[in-house]
């Protein structure tokens, strides 16, 4: 399969007459005819000179808060980037620590999204100062903390919205709000009408359907869990690269050294937590996750997380991964409408009880977690 962007620049390369060329003439699908020609790099850059080039191109467009960033912020941007392109993979070590770092910054958000979250804050969390934690925090997830966490408390609002009773004034105080009406005003400007009006907008989540997709009938086990802390990699890009949950699975499984098929001692989990009907795709949140009883420690992008314990619906599924989607269509727009209980929060995960290497597609069999509450 052939990457969409130069691993050399990291420009797209939409057409054939963007490849770069090898030795012979032949086309080079890795890197940019820019970058690559007959088999040899345009340059002899070293990393860093690579950099500093990069900067005259930079896009005055490009916004941080309002204002066009510093070159000093569009370097540290790149920094970050170039690491994850073939020709750069030797220089890790600044790149993950930067991932090191943010990890711990979006760990703590999501578990304080309800309380005041002040930079410094964030900054004392991961032990970098506040204006160079802003800029590393904006190179690696293409939004400022500020925006970041005002994203996810609106969209963590909507959900609430559409999937509980709370008031206004309770969903104000869940989501870090100091009152209804900064909640208002904040959901208003995002989503253009107000949380009155969102809350009686037909979703995928609320309009029910009379009988299952593909007479799909999943009866679920309603049960108390407790917490459990796992390691996990965020899924890149999962609804963008075929392939992006299979490469964070196989990195993930040799960090942590397992042998990659569930055993008496791992459980293979993957967490959500995001309604991709609430969140965009690139942005959702989407985690591979191995449990962490193993004393290995979080480093670069590999991190470390409690998954919250609770009530949850657990639903057994046997069958192919690609019919997920429909799996989970059933479980929302047909299972909760005719149930006694509601979603909770924004979570759920999968476990995965055997392999696919080792069992047909038609064998595998998936335990899916959703967290409800009784109504």
């Amino acid at each position: 399969m052939r990457n969409d962007i130069c691993q050399s620049c990291g420009m797209p390369m939409a057409a054939a007459e963007h490849f770069g060329t090898n030795g012979d003439k032949s086309p080079n699908e890795d890197f940019c005819c820019f970058c690559f020609q007959n088999g040899k790099y345009t340059d002899d850059f070293s990393f860093d000179e690579f950099v500093k080039d990069s900067l005259q191109y930079h896009d005055e467009a490009e916004k941080l808060d309002g204002r066009t960033l510093t070159l000093d912020e569009v370097s540290l941007k790149t920094t970050v980037k170039l690491p994850g392109l073939k020709r750069w993979q030797s220089h890790q070590f600044t790149h993950l620590e930067y991932y090191k770092s943010v990890n711990k910054a979006v760990d703590y958000i999501n578990d304080n999204l309800s309380r005041v979250i002040n930079l410094s804050d964030l900054a004392r969390v991961t032990g970098i100062s506040d204006f160079h934690f802003h800029r590393i925090f904006k190179a690696v997830m293409n939004e400022s903390p500020g925006d970041y966490i005002q994203r996810l408390r609106l969209e963590k609002a909507a959900f609430k919205l559409h999937t509980t009773r709370f008031s206004l004034a309770d969903i104000a105080e869940q989501t870090g709000y100091q009152s209804p009406q900064a909640l208002s005003k904040a959901f208003k400007k995002r989503y253009g009408i107000t949380p009155s009006a969102y809350r009686i907008q037909p979703d995928d989540l609320t309009v029910g359907i009379n009988s299952p997709v593909e007479n799909l009938f999943l009866e679920p086990e309603i049960t108390q869990i407790a917490s459990k802390e796992v390691f996990y990699l965020r899924v890149g890009n999962p609804y963008k690269q075929s392939d992006a949950f299979l490469k964070s699975w196989d990195k993930l499984i040799g960090i942590v050294g397992v042998s990659g098929i569930p055993d008496r001692d791992h459980e293979y989990l993957l967490l959500s937590r995001d309604i991709s009907t609430i969140t965009s795709p690139q942005n959702c949140r989407i985690y591979t996750c191995i449990n962490a009883e193993s004393a290995i420690k979080p480093k670069g992008r590999l991190g470390r997380q409690t998954i919250e314990g609770g009530l949850y619906a657990v639903f057994t599924y046997r069958g192919a991964y690609k019919y997920m989607d429909k799996v989970y269509c059933n479980i929302y727009r047909y299972w909760i409408p005719k149930s006694e209980y509601e979603l909770r929060d924004n979570m759920s995960f999968c476990k995965f009880l055997n392999s696919p290497v080792l069992v047909t597609e038609s064998e595998l069999l998936t335990e899916i977690y959703i967290p409800v509450s009784k109504i």
